[in-house]
């Protein structure tokens, strides 16, 4: 069994408060009836929460409401000054649908005091959107409503973040992040390296492939999960990349592809996938299975710089933001 380490170290960055919490959500329809009870524990985890962004009327697709509603509702919790972290409740679909909305309102968002995203997954299209339009930076963590605070003592079943708790984003936005036990998947990667850290969900980052929403990652480390897909549907995917005209990252950063409850054929099968794309990859390819739709997901901030440092006495490398 890994042992995984985590631990927050000084940045040279003014220090900042962010405790004024939005609720929100612009995917998959929620449970309403538990919105309390998730503003409860953020409430006890010392946020302010606000619920006035949360505005469901569930579409015909089973999003929270109709495109346009979702991006105006969004646009208004961007814009709010009082507000100083926006969480999405959970994902889901639809998410993607915001951005033409979102861009028709880029200059009135460039001027808007920025605010700290966090979710994943479907988010993973909003945060594309504020880490290369609006040069902001946010937070590929858990969603309000899955993680270890939400879940219930009596239920035994692995659930999706069930063993990640909320993460204090005051304390990761001016202290940082480290992780231990990042495997370098090729040679390239055990030197390390250093680039500003985007992506999230593989099947969002791809859906934004070749279109006018897609951002540039050139010189980047990109970060890539997701779950739900098999290792053959992996294994396509990855050879996309490898035969993509144009992906100019610094390196890749894989997170967990097996899934929730994996078995050892699971994992080894997800790892050797993503082992030899590595192989025939002329970047430096990493495998961090703790980020993502698995029972743990450990934050990391997109929009800003990440390095990963190796060493020779060690076969692992470590992440610091």
């Amino acid at each position: 069994m890994l042992v995984i380490c985590c631990y927050f170290y000084s940045l040279p960055v003014l220090a900042e408060v962010y405790k004024k919490v939005a609720l929100i959500s612009v995917s998959s329809q929620y449970d309403e009836e538990k919105i309390d009870s998730v503003a409860e524990t953020l409430l006890e985890s010392g946020y302010s929460v606000s619920k006035k962004y949360l505005n469901q009327v569930v579409s015909d697709f089973g999003y929270v409401n109709t495109d346009s509603a979702r991006a105006e509702n969004l646009t208004k919790a961007l814009l709010d000054s009082e507000i100083d972290i926006i969480w999405f409740v959970k994902g889901g679909g639809g998410g993607i649908n915001l951005l033409p909305y979102l861009h028709k309102e880029k200059e009135r968002l460039l001027s808007a005091k920025p605010k700290i995203l966090v979710g994943f997954s479907d988010v993973t299209a909003i945060h594309s959107f504020v880490n290369e339009t609006l040069k902001w930076k946010s937070l590929h963590g858990v969603v309000a409503s899955y993680n270890k605070n939400n879940k219930d003592k009596d239920d035994k079943t692995p659930r999706v973040n069930d063993l990640e708790p909320l993460p204090s984003v005051e304390q990761i936005m001016t202290k940082g992040v480290s992780y231990q036990n990042v495997l370098p998947l090729n040679a390239l990667a055990k030197k390390g390296i250093a680039g500003e850290l985007r992506g999230g969900n593989f099947t969002l980052v791809s859906s934004l492939f070749s279109t006018i929403y897609e951002p540039d990652l050139s010189g980047k480390v990109l970060l890539l999960e997701d779950i739900g897909t098999s290792f053959r549907q992996l294994d396509r995917s990855l050879h996309q990349l490898l035969f993509m005209k144009e992906l100019n990252v610094s390196a890749i950063i894989f997170g967990q592809f097996y899934p929730v409850d994996p078995t050892d054929e699971q994992r080894l099968i997800y790892k050797s996938v993503i082992k030899q794309f590595a192989e025939d990859y002329n970047k430096p390819v990493y495998y961090y299975p703790y980020v993502g739709h698995g029972r743990k997901n450990h934050p990391l901030i997109l929009g800003t710089n990440a390095t990963i440092n190796c060493t020779k006495e060690s076969e692992y490398c470590s992440i610091n933001q």
